[in-house]
């Protein structure tokens, strides 16, 4: 039975994002910025939620007009405190409030796993994406075997903590995300993997966690050490962060073309709808 996330409850991504590997959004912010090198106008990021990545956007590509949109009105809110160049407004990703083919390039991180019906917002990347734009897109991959939380599952690991406390309702394999692309004339271009050994067993320690506790957190690590009073536990935290956001980018940028739990991948809009 689907549990109900409440967007509310959580304000995810609302703490600057650079490329050092310090950063745990670096390695997408790198992809992502890989892709957009020769994008020129508009760019979109669907499920923006406090405004970090496209605010990083726009800061290594000030010459782009960058939006971005979220369903959470207290995430959009505190992007709009600090928006940074960029427009924000509330959007749902199946009825983004944009006319056909207005976006160079459409941005997508951590979105289609949280979406009953992940198909009809890839028609709306669609309609939004000019023709022969862009659309970068991670997501994580957690059905596949390859991955810790695959097996995990498979050998009885509850999925629960993963649905109530990070509204992952959906576990993807790379096959189904291909196929689905495809099926909306997105043609896929380039793939590099992320999330390999370190990655895994702090996400499925940290759910595992969350499960025990009953209980979810209202803010993110980088949200945490913001508001924190200086002290050793902040330093702590601080310091376990970036140990393991410089061992997971490192490992992942090694191991990009070795299957992982997420995915980026590069895409475009072709002419017509297959």
């Amino acid at each position: 039975m689907e549990i109900a996330f409440d967007y509310e409850s959580k304000l995810w991504g609302a703490h600057e994002v650079r490329l050092q590997p310090t950063y745990l959004g670096a390695l997408r912010l790198k992809y992502a910025l890989d892709d957009l090198r020769l994008v020129q106008g508009k760019v979109l990021e669907v499920g923006c939620g406090g405004g970090a990545m496209a605010r990083a956007i726009k800061a290594y590509r000030p010459e782009l007009a960058v939006y971005g949109c979220d369903i959470s009105r207290g995430a959009i809110a505190a992007a709009q405190k600090a928006a940074g160049g960029v427009t924000f407004g509330l959007g749902d990703a199946y009825n983004l409030p944009f006319s056909s083919g207005h976006f160079a390039a459409v941005l997508m991180f951590d979105v289609l796993e949280h979406l009953t019906n992940p198909q009809r917002a890839l028609v709306e990347v669609h309609r939004v994406l000019e023709p022969g734009g862009v659309f970068h897109l991670f997501v994580p991959c957690e059905g596949s075997m390859h991955t810790l939380h695959g097996i995990a599952f498979r050998l009885g690991w509850s999925w629960t903590a993963k649905e109530q406390y990070g509204g992952h309702i959906q576990r993807f394999t790379l096959p189904e995300l291909l196929s689905m692309l495809r099926r909306e004339g997105l043609g896929v271009v380039n793939g590099r993997w992320s999330g390999h050994a370190v990655n895994q067993v702090v996400d499925v320690a940290y759910f595992t966690w969350l499960g025990l506790r009953g209980k979810n957190l209202s803010t993110s690590v980088e949200g945490y050490l913001a508001t924190a009073e200086p002290g050793f536990w902040p330093q702590l935290v601080g310091a376990t962060k970036a140990a393991i956001a410089v061992a997971s980018y490192l490992e992942s940028r090694l191991l990009a073309g070795v299957p992982g739990l997420g995915v980026h991948l590069t895409c475009y809009k072709k002419s017509g709808n297959g």
